[in-house]
Order: C-alpha cells, then structure tokens, then sequence
C-alpha cells in the first residue's frame, strides 16, 4: 500500500466509533468523529483541523506523528489533495468516559476516488482515540487510526 494510501487509512480512524458519514458536530454531545466525518467527507482539511485540540497528537497509517493542530491539518491537506473521499463509515467497538475525556476504538472504511487516475479504493483499518471536551466541544487530543494488515498471499 503506498504512503498516501497509508495516510488515507489512518485519517478515518480518527473518528470516533460513534461517526457516522455525513453527520455534523453542532451540538454540544457531538463526538469528535461526528466533527471528523463530515470534514473529511466534504474535502475540506481545515474543517477536519478543527477537530483536534490545539496541542492533539496523530500518528498517521504507515506515515509519521503530527504534532499541533496545524501540522495535522497540512497531513491532511496533502492527503485530501489527492483524493475524493466518497464514503466513510465507522464502527463503534467501544468507548469509555471519564468525566471530559472519551476513549474511542473501532474500525473504519474509506472510499477514495484518487483525483489524477479516477480509480476507486477502499481502505479499511482500526482506530483509538482519545477525546476532551473543550470550551463546550468534544475535541481530538490523542488519534491512532492503523491500516489494516494486508492479506497473507496464497
């Protein structure tokens, strides 16, 4: 799987195992993976950016850790440059809260349209992470989305 596949996976996993595609953050319960998947489905990296606290931590499939919500805002730039997302779906596995702070993990699939070939992809992988609420808004400050390992060859 290239890079930016890798890249792709691991920013789905950031969801929370409640995001469902499309749906909007505006209240106040809304998980960060409501906010995550509706950034990430509409293309827009600043609107995914918004997600995450200030200080948030990713570590993106097969790529590096990004620091700060603008170095997580540019991997994802540079990732949503390349393709459409045309679906994503999160499963929910479990969570566990503790006052501010959730603890989210489940799986996820992505369905990308890479913009220069127009072939469609499906990326699938596993997430953890973790949430505080902030000034009223549940926000990333910890994200662990991984590919899912690739098949044994027959």
């Amino acid at each position: 799987m290239h890079a930016s596949t890798r890249f792709g996976s691991v920013l789905l996993l950031c969801g929370s195992a409640l995001a469902a595609a499309g749906a909007i953050a505006a209240g106040p319960e809304a998980s960060a993976g409501d906010c995550f998947a509706a950034g990430f489905k509409s293309g827009s990296a600043d609107a995914v950016a918004a997600c995450y606290a200030e200080d948030a931590i990713i570590w993106f499939p097969g790529g590096t850790m990004a620091k700060g919500r603008a170095a997580i805002r540019d991997g994802f730039a540079h990732y949503l440059g390349g393709v459409t997302v045309k679906d994503i779906q999160m499963t929910a596995m479990g969570e566990e809260s503790m006052g501010d702070t959730r603890v989210s993990w489940g799986t996820y699939v992505i369905t990308v349209v890479d913009k220069a070939t127009k072939a469609e992809s499906v990326q699938s992988g596993r997430f953890t992470d973790v949430q505080k609420k902030i000034n009223g808004r549940w926000l990333y400050t910890v994200d662990h989305p991984s590919d899912d390992p690739a098949r044994a060859a027959k």
